[in-house]
This record gives structure tokens, sequence and C-alpha cells, in this order.
């Protein structure tokens, strides 16, 4: 057998983790008294456990110098890919045993949608970041036909989406809420005020699309009726809809939980569609594999909180504006 291959072999077979975790405190504190402080340990186990290192790896890797241990070329070396493994570790650990939301520092990544960032995303980062304040999320703007491939691939932990058509027998798919569809217009349009059939055909329509096509819910629901609408232009985005629409004869629909981002400034006014429109079903939507990891489980928990919330929040909305709220 060649040296480096047993050398390799007996590394992986006889190193206890213990001693790697002495070495990554050693290299912190460069001192065996502090290390076996940290270590709740005696300094002479330490300096067994160094004696044990020296002999693994062929080399001194702490020399004293003024007092101070400091670490020789090949610990520097060391150092560098052992560190991030034990902390690799530790992560793996705390995810699957002691996952604490007020204590851990994990990162976690949710992927959305333009509809249902705007539906959930301030509230959800305001919660996530009063019950885990030492943890950090990241948000992905992801397109349905991405998810799956982000999720397999760990880039999103979830996602988000609104009318979702995945069908992938190793994803869950979990509806959230179901969304109306509204009708919104500048406040000065006096067409709002008797919203009929003809009405709504007779005004210039703005279709929120995030590809850019003029097709939507309202699109398919006129088709089936015989009927059309004039789309003039589209944009991508949900908030940039009312500063287009400010002052002009344009309208508009989207799901009710756009209410609830809408200010006083946007100078928008609510109607209930003169069709009946299918509603905007969001869903979280996740691997099934890794359902019982304590972090993700917890993450998706908050979700489904979140989305309680923001139900209930749009009752009260409905209420202000006179509305009728046909769902529960």
């Amino acid at each position: 057998m060649h040296p480096s291959q047993s050398r390799a072999e007996f590394s992986l077979t006889h190193i206890d983790l213990n001693l790697l975790r002495v070495f990554d405190v050693l290299m912190q504190e460069r001192s065996v008294t502090k290390a076996a402080s940290r270590l709740g340990r005696t300094q002479s186990a330490i300096s067994h456990s160094l004696a044990k290192l020296r002999e693994i790896f062929k080399d001194e890797l702490f020399s004293r110098d003024a007092g101070v241990m400091e670490p020789t070329p090949r610990a520097r070396e060391l150092a560098v890919g052992l560190s991030r493994a034990l902390a690799d570790i530790r992560s793996v650990v705390d995810r699957h045993l002691n996952f604490k939301p007020e204590e851990t520092q994990r990162n976690f990544r949710v992927g959305l949608s333009d509809y249902t960032a705007v539906a959930i995303l301030p509230r959800l980062i305001e919660a996530f970041s009063s019950s885990a304040p030492n943890a950090t999320l990241n948000v992905l703007h992801v397109r349905e036909t991405d998810v799956s491939g982000l999720l397999r691939n760990g880039e999103i932990e979830c996602a988000i989406l609104g009318n979702s058509t995945l069908q992938n027998g190793l994803l869950a798919v979990e509806e959230l809420s179901r969304d109306e569809m509204v009708c919104a217009g500048w406040r000065g349009n006096p067409m709002l005020d008797d919203m009929t059939v003809e009405n709504y055909l007779a005004l210039p329509h703005l279709q929120i699309s995030a590809d850019g096509t003029a097709v939507g819910i309202a699109d398919v629901t006129l088709k089936a009726m015989g009927l059309s609408r004039r789309v003039v232009a589209t944009v991508p985005h949900y908030l940039v809809a009312p500063w287009v629409i400010k002052g002009t004869q344009l309208i508009t629909a989207f799901g009710d939980s756009v209410l609830l981002a809408l200010s006083d400034e946007s100078e928008m006014r609510i109607v209930s569609p003169p069709i009946p429109l299918p509603n905007v079903i969001l869903s979280l939507i996740f691997e099934r594999g890794v359902s019982e990891d304590p972090g993700q489980r917890w993450f998706r928990d908050l979700v489904k909180s979140v989305s309680d919330s923001q139900r209930k929040r749009k009752a009260t909305v409905y209420q202000r504006l006179k509305l009728p709220m046909n769902r529960p």
C-alpha cells in the first residue's frame, strides 16, 4: 500500500472528533490553559490530546514563542479546512437536534413570486425577526418553472406561489389561503360608480404580468363567456400598478392581498368585479424529504401563522371598504 494512502486511511479511521475540536480551540486561544478552561477539561488532558494530534499529523503543530503557542505552517493549512468542517457539523447538529428559534443563527431561504411577496413578505419579515433575532432570511424572486430545481439544489427551502400547477410527487403543496379578485382604478374615475359588465369592457385595462403577456385570469374567464377586454399595457409588479393608474381611466384586477399593501396616497378605489373571477390560491411548497427538519418545520409554521393573520386583516379592510367578502 502506498504510504500516502496509509496515512489517509489512518486519519479517517482513528481521528477522534474531540481531537479536532481541541485543535480548533487551540488555534483560536493559542494557550493550553485557555483551551482547557473553554472546553471544561484539565490542562493535562489538552496536552495529551495535542500529543496525539502531533503524532497523527506528523508535525509539531504549535511552538512556543514568548509564552504564546504559535501554529506551524502545517497547522495553519489544516485549520482552514478543519474549522469549516467543524462549523458545518455544528450546523447540522443544531439543525436537527438543538433548534431553538430564539437562539439559532441559521440562514433561511424562501422563494416568492411578485404577488406572494406583496401578500405576505412585510409581515413575514416582521414575525421572523421577532421570533429568530439572530437568524437571517434570504428572499428570492422565483418562477414556478424553477422551483423544483431550486428546492432540489438547496437554493431555497420552500416557496410561496399563487395558483401553482406544480405536480411532483417529491414536493408537498399546502394551501395557505384563497384570495378573492377585486377591481381597482383611480378614485377620480366616475365609471367606477357603476361597474357593470358593459363599463368593465369599455374601460382600458392594465394587466399585471411577470412575463409581460396580456393573458390573465380575467381574459380566460371572459373568453369562456364569449367576451374580451381591451388591455392597453402590462406591468411586471403589483405595487407599480397604482401609480400607473393614478389620474387615468385604466382599471386592473388583482388578488385581495394587495389591499393590505395599498396606501391612501395611491388614490386607488376598489370595487367588486362585475364578472365572477376565480380565486388566487396561495400555496406553500417544499420537499417532502425535509419535512422533519425542525428548523424548516418552524419556518413553515411561521408562514402559516402569518398567512392566517393576513386573512383576518383583510376582513377588516373589506368592512372598511364596504365590499362583500364571499369566502369565510
